[in-house]
């Protein structure tokens, strides 16, 4: 074989070699659908799982990212996916109108938990003990889960520091909280975070019940004097997922890297939010807001006003088939160990 002919075979086969290596490089190619931005702390969560799948399968999965809702919307987000709009996106079964009774309904059960762990890890257990969960969330495969970090109240005039302090207040509120106020002699008023601003600038708001990184996101340290520390759980729930058709189609090894970071993906989730809540609390630090502690029966007292709202809850779940006042039960247990 002449000197040339062996260069040119060579040439050839390193050629092929690549083109193959390209083609395994890039062997499954995905879009990932979220209504965030890669700046929200769950949206920079997302990006380094990205990069994490990438690196953990050689580099057979390629993800590309759609993000701030051009793809997917929050409400209607679990429909979607598995109607095949996106191969893996952001869930949030918990803002459904409807279905998904046993995702969206849970969150409401837990009510007194101060600690987002604490939370996350009561209902990871459920997670696994009731497989109603996973079923309702039929045609798209989980791969990781939120868990809110609690809301408190920031008020304009004075802290809250005894349940009289509430007496006459109109506090802008998610609809589950709206009850508890009213029991206490407090107006609860839904409307869009966007309008809460300059309702509290104009005094139209006495407060709002937001979590510690509103104080800098939205701006609140400019029109609110005090952060007390009443705290409003916000409950966990799946909030990754994939079409099922195409968690179907990837072979077990590849269903594996997914599989072994859903707890990557829930924690670095809970940590970032945590980071924008320490940003936001420094903040408010620096804008003067003034933050206290709420007497723990104080607390106790407050919180007993979601119980009938949270048996009602299970009630319903209980008349659909599911076992609600039997999650409520276990749920309740560990709050109060």
């Amino acid at each position: 074989m002449s000197l040339k002919l062996t260069t040119w075979t060579v040439l050839v086969t390193t050629g092929l070699t690549a083109l193959m290596g390209g083609a395994i490089a890039q062997e499954f190619q995905l879009n990932y659908a979220s209504p965030y931005s890669p700046t929200h702390p769950y949206g920079a969560a997302d990006a380094e799982w990205i990069e994490r799948i990438n690196e953990q399968t050689d580099g057979r999965v390629v993800i590309t990212p759609f993000w701030g809702g051009s793809l997917i919307t929050s409400r209607e987000g679990v429909d979607e996916l598995a109607a095949g709009v996106a191969d893996i996106s952001y869930i949030a079964p918990i803002y459904a109108r409807s279905g998904y009774d046993l995702n969206r309904l849970t969150p409401q059960l837990f009510y007194g938990y101060a600690d987002a762990q604490d939370v996350l890890s009561v209902y990871m257990d459920l997670w696994e003990e009731y497989p109603q969960y996973a079923e309702e969330l039929d045609g798209v495969k989980v791969l990781g889960f939120n868990v809110g970090t609690p809301m408190h109240l920031m008020l304009r005039e004075k802290p809250f520091e005894k349940i009289e302090d509430l007496q006459g207040l109109r506090i802008r509120s998610a609809v589950d909280y709206v009850g508890a106020l009213a029991s206490f002699g407090a107006e609860g008023v839904t409307m869009p975070m966007t309008d809460t601003y300059p309702s509290l600038q104009r005094g139209v708001l006495d407060g709002v019940i937001a979590p510690y990184e509103a104080l800098k996101s939205l701006s609140f340290a400019e029109v609110i004097n005090y952060y007390s520390e009443l705290p409003h759980s916000r409950g966990a729930y799946p909030s990754r997922a994939m079409n099922g058709d195409v968690w179907a189609s990837l072979p077990a090894d590849i269903q594996q890297v997914f599989e072994d970071n859903i707890e990557w993906l829930t924690q670095a989730t809970y940590e970032n939010a945590q980071a924008a809540e320490d940003d936001g609390k420094a903040y408010g630090e620096e804008q003067g807001v003034v933050f206290n502690a709420v007497d723990p029966a104080v607390v106790a007292t407050y919180s007993e006003a979601f119980a009938e709202s949270a048996k009602t809850t299970a009630e319903q779940l209980d008349a659909a088939g599911l076992p609600g006042t039997e999650i409520l039960g276990k749920i309740r247990a560990a709050h109060d160990e």
